[in-house]
């Protein structure tokens, strides 16, 4: 199996969270990150006010904010360019 970049990881759970609200447990499976390593993405991504946290129903849920919407596009259409053979 092939690592990937970090910017890839990021833009990864950016798009796992971009239809809603997500669970930590479905963001780790939609991405392929260990769960033990997802916390450090998301502290990156919570911390940089492009994901926050919302308490439901007894569980965190991660979505996007409106900055993190922006660095979602930015980050397709810069990925897209330099990769055309992304999904």
């Amino acid at each position: 199996m092939r690592n990937r970049d970090t910017t890839v990881i990021y833009w990864e759970l950016l798009r796992a969270m971009a239809p809603g609200p997500q669970l930590p447990t479905r963001l780790a499976r939609a991405t392929n990150i260990p769960y033990d390593r997802l916390g450090q993405y998301l502290d990156f991504l919570t911390a940089g006010a492009l994901v926050e946290v919302e308490p439901s129903e007894g569980h965190e849920r991660y979505s996007l904010t409106p900055k993190g919407m922006e660095a979602l596009g930015r980050l397709d259409a810069g990925l897209r360019l330099l990769f055309p053979a992304l999904e």
